[in-house]
């Protein structure tokens, strides 16, 4: 996949327009439809898209992010979409939607095709939509795909949907909407040693800052290390029974592994709160409850084997 940081010239594109945060399941319908229409025409594919969230530069709020650029990028070519323009949204959000389409999108990339969701909008005031991109296909020579809504379980598949269900942790709901368990990529780093002195040695490593914010708990995690993949179980907050109640701690006990990973990265993938944090009478009461609670994770394990409710994309 090749990846340009500002426009470039692409001649017979089928092109797929949007942000696509989270990469769930109502934009893969869109970058398929974008894909098949390039394979049909002999045409490539192509995906339109900003470095940062529109929403950081029209709101005070930052936007808490489902997947970092990194990680969206790396989707992408999963996927199959051949080349990515990334844009700096400052610098076309004043353009007038008829302007971004003649000046950018016809000019530069002569589409035969432009795939977007049914929410889609650009242009200065958001002139640009389903409706603008229908009325000018005849004259610029496209044709013009609007998905509709995906719906799972009655629920219209979008970000603000996903995220709800991430700031409650509750991972399987999320990840029935997602087509996949929401993960973080991080850096393991040197801790305290706390947890193996209590016989559960862990990886610590900081919560990235721009993602979306979970609650504090424990949870159960699979942990992608190179290649192989281990059950966990992570804890998200603070330490009530050691009085360490003043840092924020991120660490993740690895079931059946015991290797030396600082400065790793690895991949977690949450898939269920197995309970909030707890303050325990004795360092002994917290052992059993940790014993237990690596105990949920196989129990949980053979009920995903049984009844899982979505295909897990692998990324």
């Amino acid at each position: 996949m090749q990846i340009f940081n500002d426009l470039t010239y692409i001649n017979k594109s089928s092109l797929a327009l949007g942000f696509f945060d989270g990469l769930h399941l109502g934009h893969r319908v869109v970058l398929k439809n974008t894909i098949n229409l390039a394979k049909e025409n002999n045409a490539s594919s192509v995906v339109i898209t900003f470095k940062s969230h529109p929403l950081n530069f029209l709101s005070d709020n930052k936007v808490e992010l489902i997947l970092t650029l990194e990680e969206r990028l790396n989707i992408l070519e999963n996927i199959g979409i051949e080349n990515v323009i990334l844009l700096d949204f400052e610098k076309y959000s004043n353009i007038r939607a008829k302007d971004y389409l003649e000046n950018v999108l016809i000019k530069y990339f002569s589409p035969l095709a432009i795939t977007t969701g049914f929410n889609h909008h650009f242009g200065f005031n958001k002139e640009g939509d389903s409706c603008f991109l229908r009325k000018y296909k005849d004259i610029y020579k496209y044709k013009y795909f609007e998905v509709p809504p995906f719906v799972v379980n009655d629920t219209v598949v979008s970000c603000s949907e996903i995220r709800n269900r991430l700031h409650l942790g509750n991972f399987p709901q999320a990840g029935s909407l997602l087509g996949y368990y929401y993960f973080i990529n991080v850096s393991v780093i040197e801790g305290e040693h706390i947890a193996a002195k209590l016989g559960f040695p862990s990886a610590n490593f900081i919560y990235p800052e721009d993602k979306v914010k979970i609650p504090h708990g424990v949870y159960y995690v699979k942990v992608k290390i190179e290649e192989k993949e281990y059950n966990g179980v992570l804890n998200y907050g603070y330490a009530p029974t050691l009085n360490n109640n003043s840092r924020l701690k991120s660490e993740v006990h690895i079931i059946d592994f015991d290797e030396n990973i600082y400065g790793k990265r690895i991949k977690i993938s949450f898939i269920a709160k197995i309970r909030n944090q707890m303050k325990f009478e004795s360092t002994d009461k917290l052992k059993a409850q940790i014993m237990r609670d690596i105990a949920f994770t196989d129990i949980y394990q053979h009920f995903l084997h049984s009844s899982i409710s979505f295909k897990e994309k692998k990324y």
